[in-house]
């Protein structure tokens, strides 16, 4: 994890938790956006925002017969859903030495031309500005319940 500088609260500081994190104020500009589809729990920033935690949760479901007729599928059944989110190693994080980055903003502004974006997928992000916190989770079980097909006794028996 990557610590910024320091510095304590006031004009154009942003708290986060119990410290207080530089960032400067800009303006984030651009010139056009055009998004396709944006799917569930996908976000699209324009500006600074401390944190953002998009999650899905889905179960998705085929089946040969009617939904009606059928038995509920329930999140508790899959384990897929408790499992918790996998550690990230990072030997200098986890030996306690601070990293510490400075940045010299040549603009006040954040300028961005045209994007295009055929689809965003699950829980995902698109920013221009600052962002200080971003962690995103999906978890999707698909589920196909199909009848089988009786097998066929071989050639020579009964």
């Amino acid at each position: 994890m990557i610590h910024p500088h320091k510095q304590p609260a006031g004009p154009n500081r942003t708290g986060y938790g119990n410290a207080a994190v530089s960032y400067p104020v800009r303006t984030a500009e651009v010139g056009g956006i055009y998004i396709i589809d944006l799917s569930l729990s996908g976000i699209l920033q324009l500006g600074d925002h401390a944190s953002a935690t998009p999650l899905l949760r889905g179960l998705a479901l085929q089946r040969e017969t009617e939904h009606k007729s059928e038995q509920d599928v329930y999140f508790e059944s899959y384990n897929i859903f408790d499992r918790p989110l996998p550690k990230l190693i990072d030997p200098i994080a986890d030996s306690g030495m601070d990293v510490r980055i400075l940045r010299t903003n040549r603009s006040p502004r954040i300028s961005v031309g045209k994007i295009f974006i055929t689809a965003m997928g699950a829980s995902s992000i698109v920013q221009a500005g600052n962002g200080m916190r971003h962690t995103a989770e999906s978890r999707i079980k698909h589920i196909r319940q199909f009848k089988r097909p009786l097998p066929y006794p071989g050639i020579g028996c009964p």
